[in-house]
């Protein structure tokens, strides 16, 4: 055995306090790598189709970019073995493939640009997804050996620990972020990695009928184009794991009958929470046109110092009545009316009506 067995134990506590500060996973899968005497070490999705946003050493960095520039991600034979990783939860490189699979794969023959062979594979689960925790040695250093892979099961219970407490924050992100939009009468939808619906707010669920629909965790457009064109961009952002950093979303619209098209933002969650313990990684934004902003006087008596009768006046304005109807609505005199008009127009700093309206419409106060 090769393993440093105390500086193991040391290496691998790091990973709870990671989890509390992603920032520090870089050091600690170093320290891991060191422990163990290996080339490098990765944490990635060995289950569906694997995408570029994992955690690796720098040592590996390399290898990493051929292996997904090589398309192997879509072709990797040990893929197919996810089953025996699950039912053992450690499993090593000759537990796949034998002297002729080194000398004749493609595979390894890619690997052996980089010298490297040997990998110590843990599998553990981080929600939905199936992760494995990938140690790498290079084919002069040897294989791990059956005594290394019996106290690997003992890094896998901290592996599964951490997992489920980085899950958990996340996923406390985004019910968090859900609430506050529901605050602001904002309907959203949250995705995860495969590109499943993870968390809808009441104001979104309420959008929801023949049009659009969430079915067995996809969302579905009714209408295939809108389907194909919303997948192809949640796949997109899915895929690029950068988030967006400046502009504004793209825009896209999902038909409805007899109505207006839904106004969809599709964004990229900006988090130091890694990917692939994330509860969502994709922000949808659903806007209805047709609907009336609902607005509350409090908000104006708050931002523009209004009384209660001239923010309730104000909305009136802003919807298009004439100030005669207000006053007659409100059963004041139209001088009355008059004057709260003017102390309206002084306290938002504008002049006319029109004025009035627009800078109202963008504010949000329902």
């Amino acid at each position: 055995m090769r393993f440093d067995l105390h500086a193991v134990d040391r290496a691998t506590d790091g990973f709870f306090s990671a989890a509390l500060d992603p920032a520090k996973w870089p050091d600690v899968l170093e320290k891991v790598s060191v422990a163990t005497g290996s080339y490098g070490v990765n944490i990635v999705p060995i289950e569906g189709r694997l995408f570029s946003t994992f955690m690796v050493t720098e040592s590996l960095a390399p290898a990493v970019e051929d292996y997904f520039a090589g398309d192997w991600n879509g072709r990797d034979f040990r893929c197919r073995h996810v089953p025996m990783i699950r039912q053992a939860g450690v499993v090593l490189e000759q537990d796949f493939a034998g002297e002729d699979d080194f000398k004749t794969l493609d595979f390894y023959r890619a690997q052996a640009r980089f010298h490297l062979r040997w990998t110590a594979m843990i599998g553990f689960s981080s929600g939905d997804d199936f992760l494995a925790f990938a140690l790498q040695r290079r084919i002069e250093d040897g294989p791990y050996d059956r005594e290394e892979a019996n106290f690997l099961h003992r890094i896998r219970q901290k592996l599964m620990i951490t997992a489920r407490l980085m899950r958990d924050i996340s996923a406390s992100e985004v019910k968090g972020m859900a609430a506050a939009f529901e605050m602001a009468n904002v309907a959203c939808v949250f995705f995860d990695r495969m590109g499943l619906v993870t968390t809808v707010n009441e104001k979104m669920r309420r959008m929801l009928g023949s049009d659009l629909q969430i079915s067995h965790g996809k969302f579905s457009p009714t209408r295939v184009e809108d389907a194909n064109a919303f997948d192809k961009r949640l796949r997109t952002l899915i895929e690029d794991d950068t988030p967006l950093a400046s502009g504004e979303p793209e825009i896209l619209l999902l038909s409805r009958k007899g109505r207006r098209p839904l106004i969809v933002r599709l964004q990229r969650l900006a988090s130091d929470m890694q990917d692939i313990f994330s509860h969502s990684c994709v922000l949808a934004v659903v806007e209805d046109p047709e609907e009336k902003v609902r607005q509350r006087p409090a908000t104006l008596t708050k931002l523009f110092g209004l009384t209660r009768a001239e923010a309730e006046i104000a909305l009136l304005l802003a919807q298009g009545m004439t100030l005669h109807d207000i006053a007659e609505q409100r059963t004041v005199s139209y001088q009355t009316a008059r004057a709260h008009l003017k102390s309206i127009y002084r306290k938002t700093d504008t002049n006319r009506q029109p004025e009035l309206s627009l800078l109202l419409a963008g504010i949000r106060m329902g």
